[in-house]
């Protein structure tokens, strides 16, 4: 039988997963993204358990996030999603989200590495996995805000703020898992942010991992756009005991309009 190059999942925007004005939490979007992409191995037969027993896992290193709009709370929307690249131990997965009249409202990138546990190391992604796959090319994104030059500005609001990891923060692999990094960053964001901007591109990369115990630092930059009416907001996740950046997050706000 032969395999779609795609798999769609539908979600219905809970009470518990929305911000105070009804808007899907950023986190929670991730979450969905991790779960349509799980989903979609499943049925290739190629399970996290299963590969996880192999002594193997796949861990995420980069998300790129773009918003047209919004789904809001007891929103019916629709992800779609398909292996776009294959090379050697990294695997590239892209996503589209469409709102209940067929429309994309949010597309996403992101990149995968094939990880051996045993050996705590990158390995070559086995032919017979790659053979389960069928590949799209087609990309839903590949802007890159990471890259902009304003981010290299030397004018900036500048903020810093502190959490403790915690039990719950840690995945099956032991570690913090990679949505808890973007919960971090968007409750890091000042208030006036929140209320006045709303989020329009995400883009994270991961560098290392951080374990329980310990504790987090989050650096904030913020970098007004020409227009000065948008934002830039560039932050740094450091692991308190190692002085490292372990993962790096930068937004893009617009201002909301005025009613």
């Amino acid at each position: 039988m032969t395999q779609l190059p795609s798999f769609q999942k539908t979600f219905e925007v809970h009470s518990y997963e929305s911000l105070y004005n009804g808007q899907l939490k950023p986190s929670k979007l991730i979450d969905y993204l991790n779960d349509t992409g799980e989903n979609h191995s499943e049925t290739l037969g190629h399970s996290m358990e299963n590969i996880f027993q192999q002594g193997f896992s796949w861990i995420v290193l980069s998300w790129n996030v773009a918003i047209e709009k919004w789904p809001q709370l007891r929103d019916k929307i629709t992800i779609e999603t398909w292996i776009s690249k294959v090379k050697r131990c990294f695997a590239y997965r892209e996503f589209l989200l469409k709102n209940n009249r067929n429309k994309p409202i949010i597309r996403a990138s992101s990149r995968w590495i094939f990880y051996n546990l045993t050996k705590n190391r990158s390995e070559r992604i086995p032919r017979n996995l790659i053979n389960l796959w069928p590949i799209s090319e087609q990309e839903t994104y590949s802007d890159a805000i990471q890259d902009s030059a304003i981010l290299q500005q030397t004018e900036y609001q500048s903020f810093q703020n502190s959490y403790q990891v915690q039990k719950e923060d840690i995945d099956i692999l032991g570690h913090v898992h990679n949505t808890r990094y973007v919960y971090w960053g968007m409750d890091n964001k000042p208030e006036f942010i929140k209320k006045e901007y709303i989020l329009k591109h995400i883009q994270v990369t991961y560098h290392h991992e951080i374990k329980y115990p310990g504790d987090i630092v989050i650096k904030q930059k913020m970098f007004p756009l020409p227009d000065k009416k948008n934002m830039l907001i560039h932050d740094q996740i450091i692991a308190d005991n190692k002085h490292k950046v372990s993962a790096e997050i930068v937004t893009k706000w617009e201002k909301r309009s005025s009613l």
